[in-house]
């Protein structure tokens, strides 16, 4: 058999195929875990449903932070799909709040001093939600946001799929503004392997962390509530 005969009607085929995929919207594999941490006494039910809940600013590192709103956005949605009857306070109402009492030193002392000891200062913490009327508080945290390309294969030369691999690790904790306590901690990564012929083309950040968010919350926290 001749090139010729090969490069004209199989390659018509693949480049219809390739311009039909390009169409599509990418197909994601999902793979997610966590770990769960609580501490004594464990938080009841009761409890937090008749308190709100507020979203204090993702911890990042400085290479992160242009993520940091979207990870924050799918906390919010996915801690009200996961317990709707609790008042959760995003982190754009919690820090409009504070800077309306005066309290923005505060609260970035709080914030720095969590970088360096790994404590939210009871104080500090209590001032804060006393002024945002919370008891408790969570404070997230993104540890890792890596993505890659992987070709999957090619055909005569030409790049048919190309696979972007997109690893998240996210934590969160759930502190007592009262007493200064921490309650609950929470680690997790997920990865998504998205099939795709357009390299522009990208994975929702703020759907990922929502679903990683959901999963942790769902896994660590509110598994323990309702038993």
């Amino acid at each position: 058999m001749q090139n010729g005969g090969f490069d004209s009607p199989m390659r018509r085929r693949a480049v219809l195929v390739l311009s039909l995929l390009a169409s599509c919207t990418p197909i994601h594999r999902w793979h997610a875990h966590t770990t769960s941490v609580p501490s004594p006494p464990p938080l009841g039910l009761a409890e937090l449903g008749q308190e709100s809940v507020a979203t204090l600013g993702v911890v990042a590192p400085a290479g992160l932070q242009g993520a940091a709103l979207s990870v924050s956005q799918g906390l919010v949605t996915a801690f009200r799909e996961a317990a709707p009857s609790v008042r959760v306070v995003p982190n754009l109402e919690t820090v409009s709040v504070l800077n309306e009492h005066g309290l923005a030193p505060e609260y970035g002392d709080l914030i720095s001093g969590f970088a360096r000891s790994g404590i939210l200062e009871r104080d500090r913490l209590h001032r804060i939600g006393s002024a945002l009327g919370c008891r408790y508080v969570l404070l997230p945290g993104l540890g890792a946001l890596d993505q890659a390309m992987i070709d999957r294969f090619d055909f005569s030369g030409l790049k048919v799929v190309q696979r972007r691999i997109t690893t998240l690790r996210l934590w969160l904790q759930l502190w007592d503004s009262h007493t200064g306590r921490m309650l609950w901690e929470s680690s997790g990564e997920a990865t998504v392997a998205t099939e795709l012929l357009r390299p522009e083309r990208t994975v929702p950040l703020e759907g990922m962390a929502r679903r990683l968010w959901l999963r942790m919350l769902r896994d660590g926290l509110l598994e323990r509530r309702s038993q």
